[in-house]
């Protein structure tokens, strides 16, 4: 089956840490600077009432004294952040509980929501309105928005509740809740409707920058009002109103009508259903508007003991699911991640002493017991706001296993991240599987021992007469795969993890009652070619298998891997710009979006980001839809997201205008299915027992690591791929790549590429001739009946003449597309979606250097957006007749001028236009 490989089969290469040495192509420009300029503000007109006061001057206090704030500005720049350019604090330990008293002048009476904007997480309070019970805030808050002092120590606002007060003056009192450590207060607020953060501004200030080349993105609270943007529609009237989502065939549907339905979500931290209700009700409202139908709820469900679950925290994440359901949107929940838990000697599991669980929960039984004690206290209670339990309710759409973790990833390090005492346990196991496989453990012994894979000198573990067998690290398994321990070693692992596969799904149909859909996990191998295809082996037992992905340019710095930090290195990265192996340009032919289906189950990406520092971010939402429908992906999982749009731009930022702000025109693409699924190009499949005897798969798909778990990759490995047995990974950007796991040879079937790949050009056309990717020039195109557009390097790009429109633009990069809102093709549509993006920084960003920068200063909030321009011009005879309206980011009409569809001129800070027939 390997022959037609070395004919057909070229070069995937996975390169991760160098990129750094790569130069950009010579047509690439600087990245654009913003003017050093201030930030100021405006005073706009106030449609509700509202009441504000500075935390540092209460009516009475036992705070220290102003000149004793740990936290206090140290600068003219810090003091710009604050409100009033102060605010109160303290750290340290302290005899008696510290408190802050205020006299409030409410002008009329009412329901207010209450805000305050603090130091982080610190300072755990209790707050009280004259004599109303006392509320408290604890150490997790939900934090709405971040604005950076210095490097540990940022304001950021927290909602907490909602108060009802009189027309007059109050008393509201807050007292710390802990007698040592950090705490600062900068501001309070009570407003009427919702309030959307702007660092120090009240709520009737916006604003104000002269940035040349740039405008300021300043969304206001959507009201949810009528409009052409709202995707809402989309959605069922509440999440599991057609049953559950079941798997038929390669598509997930609905149990009710059989119609399929794919999943453009988002995920959201644990920390979020530390949110009032109102804030879940608004979050719900806004996802789906923007036509999301899914939220991954991503964190553990563990209190300090992690043997228990906080009943508060359970209720807090049924009021959020509730939230979610009402709004159409289901909930896949993600609650285990070994990153998540550091196991002392304390911790009654012998022999940690502060490593991560990896691998832990496929081999003990003690710690399997803890894991499903986490799922009987969530799945089995009766949610009160939905009369239900969440095994029994349809909204709960799936649940995953695991969160990346694998016993063939380079976390599983015998002796190292799992200690002896564990080690013994999993050697017994070992020793078991070995006398089943061969009938007695010596006679696995001699026959290891005739491969040459059994010595005098015996691997650490060995106890036969014990009935234990050590297991040797990955990275012998990999040099030593002709082996037979090694390929025994490979294969017991495999066995082993699929093994808890399959007792987790029994636990939850069978004791749990459990109706949704499981997935296993989603994590990569030490060897994508020699070890990938038995992970996704092992995962093949669940629902569907799932994956995650992220793509970006370097970024070095000590947190680089979670955050964006002053003085980090960084280098901005193409997505759409390939080369060759002897070429030297910045991405080679990897990433996410390419998806390898297996055994024909259902495909996801549940975690998926063009990650920050990377200019290269706005052809991340089209590439996403387009190719995602290209080769049938069945749910994206958009990392990660709060309840309202960023007020910057952080790490795994998605709620901005490049990604986010993109989602009406692309989600609509690929919920509604706009473009075609293509052809299948190849279709592989792999004989179980040659991958049991490691001599890998011909097909593999690029693994995309974090740069968080990119870490846990050790010195001197690397993941690695045959050259010679690696399908030519353009075939992702042609059609569909399948992988059929047998225990029985069968033929495989591939396409031959040369009519749909052009290499001197550097161009790739779909197989359904509606995708087109310039990968010299950098570019994607999307022709079809209802979606024409353009992502990626506009200059470059040209003037570019599609079916039913023309488009021309000077900016350098950028997406312009056109959508059919009516179901109806662009040339006979009576109502579509024009939407444009460019690039996005933080206010204040700097950097210098090249190719290889520097961040000078990573910014504060707001976001800035590079100045939008070109022409658009449809070609339908009636296009004069066709208005144009400009609608801003919540989709509303704006007082702008832009004329009919002939041509439109597109305006420097405009996202949305709609066009419609109106007689």
């Amino acid at each position: 089956m390997y022959r037609f490989a070395a004919a057909f089969f070229l070069t995937l290469v996975l390169l991760i840490a160098c990129q750094s040495s790569r130069s950009s192509p010579p047509f690439l420009s600087e990245e654009p600077e913003q003017a050093n300029v201030s930030l100021t503000s405006r005073t706009v007109k106030s449609s509700a009432p509202f009441v504000w006061w500075e935390a540092e001057k209460p009516t009475a206090t036992n705070f220290p004294a102003s000149d004793q704030n740990p936290f206090a500005p140290a600068n003219p720049t810090e003091a710009s952040a604050l409100s009033g350019d102060r605010w109160i604090g303290v750290d340290g330990s302290r005899t008696v509980p510290l408190f802050l008293e205020y006299q409030v002048n409410v002008p009329q009476s009412g329901n207010y929501f209450f805000y305050s904007r603090k130091f982080w997480y610190h300072g755990p309070f209790r707050w009280r309105w004259d004599d109303q019970p006392w509320q408290t805030v604890g150490k997790r808050p939900h934090l709405m928005d971040r604005t950076v002092l210095r490097q540990f120590v940022e304001a950021n606002w927290t909602s907490l509740g909602q108060v009802e007060l009189g027309a007059g003056t109050h008393k509201l009192r807050l007292e710390l809740t802990q007698k040592d450590g950090a705490a600062a207060f900068d501001c309070f607020v009570l407003t009427q409707t919702l309030f959307q953060p702007r660092g120090k501004l009240q709520p009737n200030q916006r604003y104000v920058a002269n940035l040349p080349g740039w405008f300021i993105f300043d969304p206001e609270v959507d009201q949810f009002q009528e409009t052409p943007l709202d995707l809402r529609f989309l959605n069922e009237s509440f999440a599991g109103e057609n049953g559950l989502i079941q798997v038929k065939g390669e598509e997930f549907v609905h149990q009710k009508n059989g119609r399929p339905v794919r999943f453009w979500a988002v995920n959201t931290y644990l920390p979020s259903i530390e949110m009032d209700k109102s804030l879940m009700a608004y979050m719900a409202r806004s996802l789906a508007k923007r036509g999301v139908n899914m939220v991954r709820l991503h964190g553990k469900i563990w209190s300090d003991d992690f043997r228990k679950v906080d009943p508060a925290d359970v209720d807090k994440l049924f009021a959020f699911v509730a939230a979610l359901k009402q709004e159409g949107i289901y909930t896949s929940l993600s609650i285990y991640f070994p990153m998540w838990l550091q196991l002392e000697q304390t911790s009654g599991i012998p022999g940690y002493t502060g490593q991560k669980p990896f691998s832990l929960l496929f081999f003990n039984r003690d710690f399997q017991q803890i894991y499903y004690g986490w799922w009987r206290s969530l799945l089995t209670q009766i949610n009160p706001y939905t009369g239900q339990s969440l095994s029994q309710d349809p909204a709960i759409a799936s649940v995953e296993i695991v969160n990346e973790d694998s016993n063939l990833f380079w976390t599983f390090d015998p002796y190292k991240t799992i200690p002896s005492a564990q080690m013994e346990i999993l050697e017994k196991q070992f020793g078991t599987w070995l006398t089943t496989k061969y009938g007695a453990l010596d006679k696995a012994l001699a026959a290891w021992s005739n491969t040459g894979g059994y010595k005098p000198d015996p691997a650490r573990g060995d106890q036969p007469e014990a009935g234990r067998v050590g297991l040797i690290p990955l990275s012998q398994v990999i040099s030593q795969r002709d082996s037979l321990r090694a390929q025994d070693t490979a294969t017991f692992l495999t066995e082993n993890q699929k093994q808890l596969f399959l007792d987790a799904i029994r636990f939850f149909r069978q004791e749990l009652g459990y109706r949704g859909l499981i997935s296993a996990s989603n994590w990569i191998t030490a060897d994508t070619r020699l070890l990938g295809p038995l992970d996704k082996y092992s995962n093949t037992v669940a629902d569907y298998m799932d994956r995650h992905g992220y793509f970006s340019g370097p970024h070095e710095g000590k947190r680089a891997a979670f955050a964006v930090d002053q003085g980090d290195l960084y280098q901005n990265r193409s997505a759409l710009l390939f080369s060759s192996t002897n070429e030297k340009q910045p991405n080679d032919f990897n990433l996410p979006i390419m998806d390898l289906r297996y055994n024909g189950l259902p495909s996801t990406i549940t975690e998926i980001n063009w990650t920050p520092p990377n200019r290269f971010r706005a052809d991340f939402p089209l590439l996403t839809a387009a190719y995602g429908l290209l080769q049938g992906t069945d749910g994206f999982f958009f990392f990660s997201t709060d309840y309202a749009w960023s007020a910057a731009i952080d790490k795994f930022a998605i709620a901005s205008p490049a990604v986010m702000g993109q989602f009406p025109a692309t989600a609509l693409i690929y919920r509604k299915g706009l473009l075609q699924a293509g052809k299948s190009v190849a279709d592989v499949s792999l004989k179980l027992k040659d991958l049991q005897a490691l001599r890998g798969a011909p097909v593999t798909a690029p693994q995309n690591l974090d740069e968080f778990r990119a870490k846990d990759i050790p010195p001197g490995q690397e993941l690695t791929s045959d050259r010679l047995e690696t399908i030519d990974p353009l075939a992702f950007l042609v059609g569909k790549v399948n992988i059929h796991f047998s225990e029985d040879t069968t033929s495989s079937k591939v396409v031959e590429l040369s009519s749909f790949i052009d290499r001197k050009a550097k161009t790739v056309r779909s197989s359904t001739g509606e995708l087109f990717w310039n990968y010299d020039k950098g570019f994607v195109t999307a022709n079809a009946p209802r979606v024409q557009g353009i992502s990626g390097f506009l200059q470059q790009a040209g003037t570019l003449e599609l079916t039913e429109v023309k488009l021309n633009s000077n900016l350098d990069y950028g997406t312009i597309l056109l959508v059919a809102l009516d179901d109806r093709p662009i040339a006979q549509s009576r109502r579509m979606l024009l939407q444009v993006m460019s690039e996005e920084q933080n206010f204040g960003w700097r950097s210098s250097g090249k190719p290889r920068k520097t961040i000078q200063s990573i910014g504060n909030p707001p976001i800035v957006v590079r100045t939008l321009s070109g022409q658009v011009s449809l070609k339908r005879s009636d296009a004069a007749n066709l208005k144009v309206q400009a609608l801003d980011i919540n989709g509303y009409p704006t007082h702008s001028r832009v004329g009919n569809a002939a041509q439109i001129n597109l305006l420097p800070d405009t996202f949305y236009y709609l066009i419609e027939k109106t007689s």
